[in-house]
């Protein structure tokens, strides 16, 4: 998979050890450009590029819902009458989640119809958002498809039912890949991850949680203009990703949702939605398992332990 990895996974330190023991070599760090956290005015999405193959509005994709995303506008999201910082944006009209919710489930479990780029080995330059900070560097995103699934698990053994909230959107300024969706994966109460590679065993790493109750890495989805589908980032390796996994309070996702007016949604719901089956138990042997390393994650960030 050379030197990116799908942002699902590449954010934990699964994939890191799995490309330890077969010897991938990393790639070059990519060096950090702060931007400022003004927040930025409306933003109107550049044309699509045409595409024949593009899917007309059906009765499940109504024609008021707009697939082409120069229809759409980033909307500065604000708190009590004020923007957040850093400076956040949602998709207008919010009806876009949709497909985002759709395309983002058939990225977590093998899927006949999971989304792939429509165009081959492009990388954008974004600004990287977490959290609230004084500074944006740069990073680099690769639209890439799904190969590797991942699942986690509380400390008993169950399967956790993660949340995905949308955090926010930025324009890339690439016509066939205009925007991009960084989004929050919370895993309340994590203790057990594990990575499924077809053909392979899967792979197991121990977590512990100080100084919150959910563990939250950011992923990202890009909007394919020619394919009109969102399709899964693979970041590169070493990029600037500050605090790409770390700790939060309980209850962090569900309350930024209602602060922001953004969609929260389920593992398990998105799984139904799309029509779509977990590959993975609903719970296991915490005992039996053989966890290849263990790592513990604070609010500052993780760190093998």
């Amino acid at each position: 998979m050379g030197r990116f990895e799908p942002s699902r996974w590449a954010l934990l330190p699964l994939a890191a050890i799995l490309f330890a023991c077969q010897g991938k070599p990393a790639g070059s760090p990519v060096p950090a450009h702060p931007t400022s956290t003004r927040p930025a005015p409306t933003v109107a999405l550049p044309p699509a590029t045409p595409t024949p193959q593009a899917v007309a509005p059906t009765s499940s994709s109504p024609a008021a819902c707009p697939e082409e995303p120069d229809r759409w506008s980033l909307i500065p999201i604000e708190s009590g009458g004020k923007p957040v910082s850093p400076p956040s944006q949602r998709i207008d009209p919010p009806c876009v989640y949709e497909a985002l919710a759709r395309d983002l489930a058939r990225t977590l479990v093998p899927a006949p119809d999971a989304p792939i780029p429509s165009v081959a080995d492009r990388t954008l330059s974004v600004p990287w958002f977490w959290a609230p900070g004084t500074e944006i560097p740069q990073t680099q995103v690769r639209p890439d498809r799904p190969g590797d699934f991942v699942a986690f698990y509380d400390a008993r053994g169950r399967k956790i039912d993660e949340f995905f909230l949308p955090y926010t959107a930025v324009a890339t300024g690439d016509p066939d890949f205009p925007v991009l969706v960084y989004i929050y994966d919370d895993k309340p109460q994590e203790a057990w991850g594990t990575l499924h590679r077809e053909g392979e065993e899967d792979l197991w790493v121990r977590y512990e949680i100080q100084g919150g109750e959910v563990v939250r890495s950011v992923i990202v989805m890009v909007y394919d203009a020619q394919a009109r589908r969102w399709v899964p980032g693979a970041y590169p390796r070493n990029a600037p990703t500050p605090r790409a996994v770390h700790a939060v309070p309980a209850g962090s996702a569900e309350q930024l949702a209602g602060l922001f007016g953004l969609p929260l949604w389920r593992r398990g719901e998105l799984l139904a939605r799309a029509g779509l089956k977990d590959i993975f138990p609903d719970s296991v042997n915490p005992a039996a398992l053989k966890p290849a390393a263990t790592f513990v994650v604070s609010p500052e960030g993780m760190e093998r332990r």
